[in-house]
This record gives structure tokens, sequence and C-alpha cells, in this order.
């Protein structure tokens, strides 16, 4: 995929429009998924991780504390969008997609690994801090079809990107609290694990 992908490295990232969807499309859908996914995955269990780190027992702050961890993604992605926009333009969209599916990858990990809500903020924060791929997809999009399949491919887009918002949540939920090595105390080690696997995928 990343080699789909890379056809648009030349003349700085930008490449001849196609007359029909190309592999590089696909891979930037399936980019925005894992992306999506890594995004939305804590939605159902951040109050279950406020109460595994033992920061409360009142029910009425759990939701307070829950939203640090939610929110954290954005704050990154708000503080780098504009600077990871400029790098895409400079050095091409295919390096600034790698960077923020290898975020994806690494910093849920550690994410799921977090011993501490300081370092559960610390992982969600990075992750978003290096991840631009869907300012960047839009950006892409008149690059990689022609102008009359640019409302469809803008469709798959948006599609693809609630899709991900739709299983993310629902894997999270799911997985948990399962445990994925015996001894290790991570309870969304499973869920982020997966999501991490999808973005690997999408590389």
């Amino acid at each position: 995929r990343s080699a789909a992908l890379a056809r648009m490295a030349e003349a700085g990232g930008a490449a001849p429009a196609l007359d029909r969807p190309c592999r590089a499309m696909v891979a930037l859908l399936i980019a925005l998924f894992a992306n999506a996914v890594a995004m939305a995955s804590p939605f159902p269990f951040a109050p279950f991780l406020v109460l595994h780190y033992g920061l409360t027992d009142d029910r009425a702050e759990i939701g307070y504390y829950g939203g640090f961890i939610l929110s954290a993604f954005m704050l990154g992605r708000a503080m780098s969008s504009y600077h990871l926009g400029l790098l895409s333009d400079k050095h091409g969209r295919v390096l600034v997609i790698e960077i923020g599916l290898l975020s994806c990858i690494i910093f849920q990990l550690l994410f799921g690994l977090a011993p501490t809500f300081g370092a559960a903020l610390a992982a969600r924060l990075l992750m978003g801090l290096f991840n631009g791929i869907i300012g960047v997809a839009k950006a892409m999009l008149p690059e990689l079809v022609t102008a009359a399949q640019q409302p469809r491919a803008m469709s798959a887009i948006s599609g693809m990107w609630g899709l991900g918002n739709v299983a993310g949540p629902a894997l999270g939920g799911l997985l948990y609290g399962v445990p994925l090595f015996a001894g290790v105390d991570a309870p969304a080690l499973l869920p982020t694990s997966l999501g991490a696997g999808l973005a690997l995928a999408a590389r």
C-alpha cells in the first residue's frame, strides 16, 4: 500500500489525476479507517481506565477525568495540523501519512501499556501530535482522481472515517479488560494492540 501511495512522492507529492480508482485511493481509505479506529477506540472504556488508575471513587468525577483521555488526541492534532500541512506541501503527502500511521502504531501500544493516568494522556497527546492523516487525505484527493470523480471519492473518505468511528468504539468496548498476556495489568492492551495492527496493515 505504501508503494501505491509512494507514486505521489514524485513532483513534491503530486500525481496526475487518474481516470479510474487506483490502489493509492484504496490505501488512503484503509489508512483513514485505521486512524479513526485509533482515535475512537477508547470512547467506551475511558471511564473504566479512570477507575483502573485509581484517580477517584466519585462517580461524578469519572467523566471529568475520562474527558482528558478522549480529548488529548484532538488537542495534539490541533497543535500540529498546520505544521503537518506545511510538511506535506514541502515533502509530500506520503511522508505525513506514514508518520501518522507510525504514531497510531507506537502510541496506541504505549497507551495500552500506560501504567499511570499521566502516561496514558501523554501517549494520546503524542499520537494526535504526529497525526495529520485526515487533513492530508482531503488535500490528496484531487491528486488521485479526476474532477468528475471527486464528489464520490470525498464521500468514500467521509464514509470510511465514519466506519472507523463506529468500529473503534465497538472493538474498544468488546475487548477492554480481556487479558492479552497473563500477569500484565493492562486492561486496554488488547483493543489498542488490535488498533495498532490495523495501522501496521495500512502501511
